[in-house]
């Protein structure tokens, strides 16, 4: 959805200044319209054809010349319609009477005044343009979140196909990328202007994330190595970037499936703190990535039980702490004493002390079997809320 506020990250619009409405400016734009004489005295025009809801009208304001009163009769009307915000060219009036100003302010309605080079028609192609972008991005997180998260079927899949409306090639291959830190969200742009070499596949943001489909004619491809080539074409640093790079699959069977491995590759190399997964690569992760998916309360409720010692207040933070590093560091005492600054005698101490609060008579093998288990889904259910807030 395209806002007030969007206005100002356009070219064109950015050096539009907000001259009342400030506490308007969150609302939704669909479309733009021109105002030229629809509200001169004598105009007989249906009011409720002038413009549609949610618009961004602009005029130069000549219908008022020399008659300020028809400004406020004019803005009582475009809010009746339902109009998102009104952006004058300085021609007539440089600046709008005071008690033009005051209203628009009680009535959170926005107003926006241009004076440069620009000419309503650029203005129009330039929001228009912007506001299919969002609508087709958000269009298309729609589609890749019922692939991502419910179950597809056959016919399901197909439907989606068709109205994506791509020139797909047989087979698929995808990466879901996101940034560490994420706090500007522009760091998303330069991957979408990979759709100029996308003309068989797909590149959409998804939950403070990127997904990239790529189709070709053969299950050979490289396409890490043409995903890098991309990136460097565009100057995109690697640095700070977590990837996931599904299996290749049959565009026609199996793009759901492509679609979810990278973006759950991508989430445990999260959990990991890994710049890269390949889904090929995992083994019982891809278990409890199933297993999440399909029961996440159950699965919530396992690692609570079993790990429930060590997530109580009561209980020493480094205990918790030290269990998460064994399992990530696949029980490497020496790596994970490296990585909590202290002597790997200390992190035996704690891994005594959490073995006797979580599972005292069970030997080594069986016991690091099920802490691992315990503590990836704990990860994982951690790594899943963080989409939730966002």
């Amino acid at each position: 959805m395209m806002t007030v506020k969007d206005l100002f990250k356009l070219s064109l619009t950015k050096n539009f200044s907000v001259v009342a409405g400030y506490n308007g400016l969150q609302k939704k734009i669909a479309c733009v319209g021109i105002m030229d004489y629809e509200y001169s005295e004598g105009f007989q025009l249906m009011r409720k054809e002038a413009f549609e809801p949610y618009s961004l009208v602009l005029s130069s304001l000549l219908f008022a010349n020399q008659k300020p009163e028809l400004l406020i009769r004019t803005i009582k009307e475009l809010i009746k319609l339902k109009v998102s915000a009104l952006a004058y060219k300085a021609v007539i009036y440089e600046d709008l009477p005071g008690d033009v100003l005051q209203f628009a302010n009680e009535q959170n309605f926005p107003i926006l005044r241009f004076g440069g080079d620009e000419y309503f028609e650029d203005v129009i192609f330039e929001v228009m343009t912007s506001i299919k972008s969002i609508e087709n991005d958000l269009f298309l997180q729609n589609i890749m979140r019922c692939l991502i998260e419910d179950e597809v079927s056959e016919s399901q899949l197909q439907s989606f196909l068709r109205q994506m409306n791509k020139p797909f090639e047989e087979y698929v291959f995808t990466a879901n990328i996101r940034k560490i830190q994420t706090q500007n969200s522009k760091w998303t742009t330069p991957f979408l202007q990979f759709q100029s070499f996308l003309k068989p596949g797909i590149v959409c943001t998804y939950k403070n994330s990127v997904l990239i489909l790529f189709t070709d004619k053969s299950d050979k491809l490289q396409f890490p190595k043409l995903l890098k080539e991309w990136m460097d074409l565009y100057g995109i640093s690697t640095d700070g970037l977590i990837i996931g790079y599904g299996q290749v699959h049959q565009t026609h069977t199996g793009l759901h499936q492509a679609v979810r491995e990278a973006y759950y590759a991508r989430v445990i190399a999260s959990m990991e703190t890994k710049p890269i997964c390949k889904y090929a690569d995992l083994a019982s992760e891809r278990l409890l990535i199933e297993l999440y998916r399909k029961d996440a309360k159950f699965t919530n409720r396992y690692f609570k039980e079993y790990l429930g010692p060590l997530l109580t207040e009561k209980t020493d933070k480094d205990l918790l702490d030290t269990a998460v590093t064994y399992v990530l560091k696949k029980s490497n005492v020496k790596e994970v004493a490296d990585a909590h600054c202290c002597h790997p005698n200390t992190i035996r101490y704690r891994m005594a002390k959490i073995r006797q609060l979580l599972e005292p008579f069970s030997n080594d093998f069986v016991f690091y079997e099920n802490l691992s288990s315990a503590v990836k889904l704990y990860l994982l259910h951690k790594e899943m809320e963080k989409t939730l807030l966002e």
